[in-house]
């Protein structure tokens, strides 16, 4: 089998595996990010910096042979900002990703198949004709140029992985008794009958 090129687009770390290897038994591989793969994910991400990223999937044939199952297990190490006190600290990720992916060049989508059925159906006389059909409970990723982007999937699971609000641990919000103590004059150092007895009296 002649081996197809690289789709010429590229993410911040993309890592294309051809569809046409993954045959009839389960397909696995490592990928590793490299440092400046890493770099540019990091701007994508939002954080400090990524000091290392890699993944470890399978890829496994489903309805058919139409669809590719990716599954596997991400880990990374990133550095974040305290959103408390901008302070930078580690956080580790060890997750699991998962991805289904179809080409859409030889799988019709569900929809689009149910409206070619019907049209067969009618013009022949015969009824309903049967399509080929993608699934109904899933809805795969297109994959580019028969090729699946293993890199940008494990790049999705990691920005989800990401805390919005990064804490380092033990890091709190300090508030002081002055902060929140009311000014003498301040409506709360009265209790609820005052406010009232005051509110009548302004009548």
């Amino acid at each position: 089998m002649p081996k197809r090129p690289k789709p010429s687009f590229q993410n911040e770390w993309s890592f294309y595996y051809d569809a046409e290897r993954v045959e009839n038994t389960p397909v696995t591989t490592k990928i590793t990010a490299d440092k400046k793969q890493r770099e540019d994910v990091a701007v994508r991400a939002s954080v400090v910096s990524i000091e290392s990223l890699e993944a470890e999937v399978t890829l496994n044939r489903e309805q058919a042979g139409r669809v590719v199952h990716v599954y596997g297990t991400l880990k990374a190490l990133v550095t974040l900002e305290c959103s408390i006190t901008a302070d930078e600290f580690d956080f580790t990720v060890d997750e699991p990703i998962e991805g289904w992916f179809e080409d859409k060049e030889t799988t019709v989508s569900f929809m689009k198949a149910l409206k070619e059925r019907d049209n067969k159906g009618h013009q022949s006389g015969k009824g309903p004709t049967e399509v080929e059909m993608a699934s109904e409970e899933e809805e795969p990723d297109d994959m580019i140029e028969g090729q699946i982007d293993l890199g940008e999937l494990a790049v999705q699971h990691l920005i989800l992985a990401i805390p919005p609000y990064p804490k380092k641990e033990g890091a709190a919000y300090q508030y002081s008794d002055e902060a929140i103590k009311p000014a003498e004059d301040s409506p709360l150092k009265k209790n609820p009958f005052e406010a009232l007895k005051d509110w009548k009296e302004k009548r």
